[in-house]
């Protein structure tokens, strides 16, 4: 697979991976920008996800029937909105200004549509066949793919480059409204949003993983358009970005499009590299009340790559939760019928800075989360003190191989985990050496590793109890 990989950089830096595969005359694109949660400032936190709403709404070329006359409006729209940003966030807010403004920026916007060309971005996709659009925010990236015929490749280097090198920042307070209600619906209303910010604001005093990738509620509702044009001048510019393509392509013709499309934008000096900076806190238990079914988080800071434990996290969290043979699984699901389900995963909330490895429990009705907690500690103590049998690594090599082949069959997922890759650890061969990584962890690794990570000055557990 890697022998077939045609690898290059534009001239600007932009790094570009092309894969041809023929089996149907389709390909698979991605565009992944090393811009998440992570690279956001304090008070400004859910500026990244708010780009990536922003991205859809169109560029200087898309979207607009008169770019010079609609962006007049578009300024006078920024400006005031900066203004009732301000004041509504302010400590004693001007009610008669606020109202101003409001039927101000109403009647600009309706002025606005007038020359706006609503969701071409995405009618341009759909006419043209594609299938999977989409796009994502993750702590430590931003990633924009879809799948089209193979005769369209152009139409989506061109439309992807307007999506992330021109924005034109449409309708950013209706997105801006959007989103708070998003986190409203995702967060503060729902169970397992309000779980994972507790446990993240116990796990990290502060630091960009102290917050989940949507922002806090304050942060959100003060985001202005010149947030989301700073945080977009800093972070996307082409050597912070990866491109591949997967699919039936002529690779030379593919690079001339690439090149056509991507190349003519300037590089901009990459943002520097963000340092842990975490506050990162041990020894936490907390409980917190919700109208929902109980659940157990259990999770242990630890690094992330290069750190060659991470290969080692990766074999503890197969045998603990990859299976129904799987331990925690097995006595949890299976054997006591404690938990409907166990979830873990060994780079949560993301991979660029030092993260945590994390269990997650939802108990059957009825059934105590103490026992669960209980359980766990039994099966992390027997990690630390025995061995692991040579049959049971032979699984985990085995179930990690076959994951492996079976996900990358599909063209987006292979595009999808080249860019992610070369964007967060900067070596794209770390994703085909991962097997034979793997394969060299050893049962004296897994017993190093558990009792020197997995201890309770390094844990945080936190309790989701129904609300009476």
């Amino acid at each position: 697979m890697a022998a077939r990989i045609v690898r290059f950089r534009l001239a600007n830096g932009m790094r570009w991976f092309i894969v041809r595969r023929t089996q149907a005359p389709v390909f698979s694109g991605i565009v992944m920008v090393r811009a998440g949660g992570v690279d956001e400032r304090t008070g400004k936190t859910g500026v990244a996800h708010m780009f990536e709403h922003m991205a859809f709404k169109g560029s200087s070329r898309l979207g607009t029937k008169d770019w010079k006359r609609e962006r007049k409006i578009l300024k006078k729209i920024e400006k005031l909105g900066a203004e009732l940003t301000a004041i509504e966030n302010g400590e004693s807010p001007d009610v008669e200004r606020t109202a101003a403004i409001k039927k101000e920026m109403a009647a600009l916007k309706k002025e606005a549509s007038r020359y706006q060309v609503e969701n071409e971005v995405w009618e341009l996709f759909m006419r043209n066949g594609g299938k999977g659009i989409n796009a994502y925010t993750s702590k430590d990236v931003t990633a924009f793919f879809a799948s089209m015929p193979s005769n369209r490749l152009a139409l989506w280097a061109n439309v992807t480059a307007e999506m992330v090198f021109r924005p034109a920042f449409r309708d950013f307070y209706t997105e801006r409204s959007v989103v708070a209600e998003e986190r409203r619906t995702g967060v503060e209303n729902s169970p397992n949003g309000a779980l994972v910010e507790k446990l993240l604001s116990s796990a990290f005093r502060t630091g960009p993983y102290s917050w989940s990738t949507i922002g806090l509620e304050e942060d959100v509702v003060g985001l202005t358009i010149g947030d989301a044009r700073e945080f977009h001048s800093e972070n996307y510019t082409p050597s912070n970005m990866v491109g591949v393509i997967v699919g039936d392509v002529d690779v030379a013709r593919a690079k001339r499009i690439v090149a056509g499309a991507f190349g003519g934008f300037p590089n901009r000096k990459r943002p520097p590299e963000r340092k842990t900076g975490d506050v990162a806190v041990g020894g936490v238990e907390t409980e917190f009340g919700f109208d929902a079914a109980p659940a157990v988080a259990v999770a242990w800071h630890k690094p992330t790559l290069p750190d060659p434990s991470e290969y080692t996290f990766d074999v503890i969290l197969s045998l603990l939760c990859d299976g129904s043979s799987s331990r925690l699984k097995k006595r949890l699901v299976y054997d006591r019928r404690l938990a409907k389900e166990v979830f873990c995963s060994d780079a949560f909330p993301g991979s660029r800075l030092e993260n945590l490895f994390l269990i997650w429990v939802e108990p059957l009705k009825g059934r105590s989360p103490k026992k669960i907690l209980r359980i766990i500690d039994e099966e992390i103590s027997r990690l630390t003190k025995e061995p692991v049998s040579e049959q049971d690594l032979a699984r985990v090599r085995k179930q990690v191989s076959a994951g492996l082949m079976f996900a990358l069959d599909a063209n987006e997922k292979l595009a999808e985990e080249l860019a992610r890759f070369e964007t967060i650890f900067g070596d794209w061969k770390l994703l085909f050496d991962y097997p034979d990584r793997v394969a060299k962890v050893t049962k004296e690794d897994v017993m190093r590793i558990a009792k020197k990570y997995l201890i309770d000055s390094n844990r945080i557990v936190v309790e989701r109890e129904r609300r009476r």
